[in-house]
């Protein structure tokens, strides 16, 4: 089930997120449109998804991811197929809209439910595996889609993005998924003998939606996931528009960026095991510090030595950013309710993303280049590495709340 998810965040991820910065200048020189609108597009489209995760995190909770994918699958392919053919701003507008509430039925909640859901013991490594199909779907994907562009056009990469999620999802979600080890009749084995008592504890805990969101944790761990999305994925929306400003060619460009998403795939299944033994806050803090000096890095040059100890940086950082809320949810709240409370949290996380495109391209509009964006992401790190270093005593407070509770019989 990891690998399926695996495949599904690739996919998904593929088609979208890795997808939509490629489009920019295509559609800037054939439709005459402003980066500004394009972007306020995506975030437009971003905002959609996020508010539809508790919806979709309701469904799977209740219904199973097997049935939210196949729900998802038909009518995202179509917002494909129909974007292919757009000769309006509104049309564009209309579909990415349309888009964003299908293929959220695809994407990172019931992605991550899923694993949540089979394993325990090792879910940090399970998390890792399957989370490793975000930078799949980069690497895969965004070559792929740049030369769809420069051989055919656009319009055909659109419709290529439909194809490719026919063509996973359907067999995928037919054949393959199951929503739980009992559907097979098997348990996930202890990864040792014995188990330290906070993760045994981890394993009984079981908060509603509704008692999650009244905790001062809940709110740390999505504002800080908040604002690393608005860094880490809102440069990756603009890295080949960057590289080109910055002299590299489309080609280039996309080479760079797909291998970012190669190496941090390969750090990301390699580093599997250390989701399980560093604190998930502390990964936080250790990679909003990594991304934020890659950052400066190349805001200060773009030389080919200087992307050279910048690619690595980076992926280092990227490679297991998407774990943390899923395990830091899992940890505080279970995973009884996971999918309504990743979902909630992922409403105010995934605004992070929303809002970091469209302002990155603003200030690139006003101002003619990405310094001003780059110091904003710097900034929006920092302040993510702040909030995660509160998660620590926030969650102590409420573990010891939950043990007090216990001990009155509660």
């Amino acid at each position: 089930m990891a690998l399926a998810s695996m495949g599904a965040l690739a996919v998904s991820s593929g088609v979208s997120f890795w997808s939509f910065g490629l489009y920019l200048e295509p559609l800037e020189r054939e439709m005459g449109w402003s980066r500004s609108q394009l972007t306020g597009a995506i975030s437009l489209t971003t905002a959609v998804s996020a508010l539809m995760g508790p919806v979709v995190g309701w469904w799977v909770d209740r219904f199973g991811v097997r049935s939210a994918f196949l729900l998802g699958t038909i009518p995202t392919a179509i917002s494909y197929f129909l974007l292919a053919g757009i000769g309006s701003l509104w049309q564009f507008y209309a579909l990415m809209l349309a888009g964003a509430v299908v293929r959220t039925w695809l994407m990172n909640v019931p992605a991550q439910a899923l694993v949540s859901r089979w394993f325990m013991w090792r879910r940090g490594q399970a998390l890792s595996l399957a989370n490793a199909g975000l930078g799949l779907g980069g690497f895969i994907f965004t070559p792929a889609l740049v030369y769809i562009m420069e051989t055919w056009g656009w319009r055909q990469a659109f419709a290529f993005s439909g194809l490719a999620v026919i063509g996973y999802f359907l067999p995928v979600a037919l054949l393959l998924v199951k929503d739980s080890p009992g559907q097979l009749g098997v348990e996930e084995p202890p990864a040792r003998p014995s188990t330290s008592p906070s993760r045994a504890a981890a394993g009984t805990v079981s908060y509603r939606l509704h008692e999650a969101v009244r905790t001062p944790v809940f709110w740390s761990i999505a504002g800080a996931q908040g604002l690393l999305y608005l860094a880490q994925l809102s440069f990756l929306i603009h890295a080949v528009p960057f590289l080109r400003s910055e002299g590299l060619s489309p080609g280039g460009a996309a080479a760079l960026v797909s291998a970012i998403t190669a190496l941090y795939t390969v750090l990301r299944v390699a580093m599997g095991r250390v989701t399980d033994w560093v604190p998930p806050r502390m990964l936080g803090v250790g990679i909003a510090t990594l991304q934020a000096m890659a950052l400066g890095l190349v805001l200060w040059t773009t030389a080919p030595p200087a992307l050279a100890v910048f690619v690595p940086v980076w992926a280092l950082g990227q490679a297991n950013g998407s774990v943390i809320e899923p395990l830091l949810i899992g940890r505080y709240f279970g995973v009884a309710h996971f999918g309504a409370v990743l979902g909630a949290s992922g409403v105010i996380s995934t605004m992070g993303f929303a809002i970091g495109p469209f302002l990155a391209s603003a200030l690139y509009d006003a101002l003619g280049d990405y310094d001003a964006a780059l110091l904003m992401f710097i900034g929006a790190f920092a302040a993510a590495g702040c909030c995660y270093l509160l998660v620590g005593p926030l969650g102590r407070r409420l573990q010891a709340r939950e043990r007090g509770a216990a001990s009155r019989g509660v």
